[in-house]
């Protein structure tokens, strides 16, 4: 696994920052404002090359999501098929969503998932790669660009810091990534964890994140103080807001929803299990 963990300002984290001071005056007050960073990413991009604007990239109100307007003869039966192209796939743009938001003891935190759908040659992946390296990610693949053919690439990151900082002052870590031909689908009550120190690098685990079945409506995570906190499955396309336990769909990743739990106190994770 490699890509932005770090404590340092180093490259990736000054570029990220950059991104979120840029846009900062744009949104409101929040953590890792992912629509304003997307646009931020795409006019910063724009700057080093030029892209042939194939389909219309819209932002999904304040979900974190991207959707695309209509094509010029998409519903026309007649059109012979083509394949779409890759900034209509998003191959050189990642697909953001943000899982959760919070506040705990004076600190904001956040997790949200990048999604980069799989080139279908070599000359995508190249350009992917360096697409990804704009955004300070590195692949979890052996460095040769063709790793990425045929294959998705997702990333979880999380940020904190004071409740009072600006944008461009959180911390972002990465807590997952992968690059695979098949994305996990967990069935029946099925749940994966990663759990995390909530704020800071180090510390008890009083973050989990993870994946579950689409079918899944709630999450029970249970802490070592005997307390629980339960995630309910939030509707599609509805406005992030501060929580500290939540269940969210992922664009680009059909086949599993995400969750987010948060202590309410100085716990740390013990399990989680899904109850409805």
């Amino acid at each position: 696994m490699t890509g932005v963990d770090g404590t340092g300002r180093d490259t990736a984290q000054e570029r990220i920052a950059a991104l979120l001071a840029d846009t900062a005056h744009e949104v409101e007050t929040g953590v890792a404002p992912v629509d304003a960073v997307v646009r931020a990413g795409r006019r910063r991009r724009a700057r080093r090359r030029t892209v042939t604007a194939v389909a219309a990239v819209v932002l999904a109100g304040t979900t974190g999501t991207l959707a695309l307007t209509s094509l010029p003869g998409a519903n026309d039966s007649s059109a012979p098929a083509k394949p779409a192209p890759a900034e209509e796939r998003h191959v050189f743009l990642p697909q953001i969503s943000q899982v959760a938001v919070g506040t705990s003891g004076g600190e904001r935190w956040a997790v949200n998932v990048q999604v980069w759908p799989a080139p279908h040659d070599r000359t995508e992946a190249v350009k992917q790669t360096e697409a990804m390296a704009d955004w300070g990610l590195t692949p979890a693949t052996s460095g040769d660009p063709a790793d990425l053919v045929g294959r998705t690439s997702y990333f979880v990151i999380r940020f904190y810091g004071p409740e009072g900082a600006t944008n461009d002052e959180l911390t972002h870590r990465l807590v997952d990534s992968n690059t695979t031909s098949t994305l996990p689908w967990p069935k029946g009550e099925e749940v994966e964890v990663l759990p995390q120190p909530l704020t800071g690098e180090d510390g008890p685990h009083r973050l989990v994140v993870g994946t579950v079945p689409t079918t899944a409506k709630q999450v029970a995570c249970h802490w070592k103080d005997g307390t629980t906190t339960l995630a309910d499955r939030a509707p599609d396309n509805t406005p992030v807001r501060d929580t500290n336990a939540v269940i969210r769909s992922v664009r680009g990743f059909p086949t599993a929803n995400w969750f987010a739990c948060a202590s309410p106190g100085s716990a740390a994770y013990q399990s989680a299990e899904v109850t409805e």
